[in-house]
């Protein structure tokens, strides 16, 4: 039987790839990217209530202007499981939430994708994986890769998932700095520029991770938003190279940013080099990657 309240972690992610092509019908941008969820959590508790309501309290002390209204993704994501599943049972959800906001680390998508995997849970299962992938589609281009995490390969305009192997455990430094960027401007200033073209990485990529090649899987990561963010931000390019020159393997930006991310040799390495930007940045943060496994575990599988 179901025991209340239960909390789920939400996983943050990084682009290993970001390669961004032209703009759709549709609106959105066609994409291809390697992304990877890493061991940077929110973390949201269910309940439930005596009303039919759902409610939604969050402390965010490094992002106090979380709303809590249905422009939130959380509540956003309660009442879709709520009418799709046909049950009208009240839910309270308290996230904490720990991944920076406007940093390109998929914070509020992966606070959604758990919010439905959560309300879900509440109600009983009624949902199929299937139809909590449709609603996830809903909600952002993002969210349907947090139902599974791990290692995948997003194309379309993110909804297209292959998961990968898993990687080795590595060791990240996520470092957000005070400017924010925002994902329009972010698409708006890559469409500027006239002679852009994509690394076009994701394939490279692809084949790196079968073959398990740790030296290639180094060279090969890429972020197409990094020409236009590090023209128009100076300090997150100075970031970008601070991390290099503390010892980081390799640097790149997260998303659209602004949060930007190095890989270390080791944990230890990881914390030496986080110990150095600490007290000069808003928010620094030592994380492993995540195998799939370790993301179905942290959401309670």
């Amino acid at each position: 039987m179901m025991q209340f309240p239960f909390t789920l972690q939400a996983p943050a992610k990084i682009n290993l790839t970001l390669d961004i092509f032209s703009k759709r019908a549709d609106g959105y941008h066609s994409l291809a990217s390697v992304m990877q969820a890493i061991g940077l959590y929110d973390t949201l508790t269910f309940s439930l209530q005596e009303s039919e309501e759902v409610t939604f309290t969050c402390e965010a002390p490094h992002s106090p202007d979380v709303p809590t209204d249905t422009t939130n993704l959380v509540v956003r994501a309660a009442l879709l499981v709520r009418e799709a599943a046909e049950i009208k049972r009240g839910i309270a959800i308290h996230l904490e939430k720990r991944i920076p906001s406007q940093a390109g680390l998929g914070g509020g998508s992966s606070d959604a994708a758990t919010a439905l995997i959560g309300v879900n849970r509440a109600l009983g299962n009624p949902l199929t994986e299937k139809q909590l992938h449709a609603l996830a589609l809903t909600l952002g281009s993002d969210v349907p890769f947090f139902l599974t995490g791990g290692t995948a390969t997003a194309r379309g305009r993110g909804e297209q998932l292959t998961p990968l192997l898993d990687l080795p455990t590595q060791w990240l430094i996520i470092v957000k700095p005070e400017e924010n960027v925002s994902t329009g401007w972010a698409y708006n200033a890559l469409d500027a520029i006239l002679d852009r073209a994509s690394h076009r990485g994701t394939k490279r990529m692809e084949e790196a991770i079968r073959q398990q090649d740790w030296e290639r899987l180094i060279a090969f990561q890429c972020n197409d938003f990094e020409r236009p963010v590090f023209e128009h931000y100076p300090k997150i390019a100075w970031l970008h190279d601070e991390l290099l020159m503390a010892g980081a393997l390799t640097a790149h930006l997260c998303g659209s940013g602004s949060a930007v991310y190095g890989i270390a040799k080791s944990e230890a390495d990881a914390e030496k080099i986080a110990s150095r930007m600490r007290g000069r940045y808003p928010q620094v943060a030592v994380s492993p990657t995540l195998q799939r496994e370790r993301n179905e575990s942290a959401l309670g599988d």
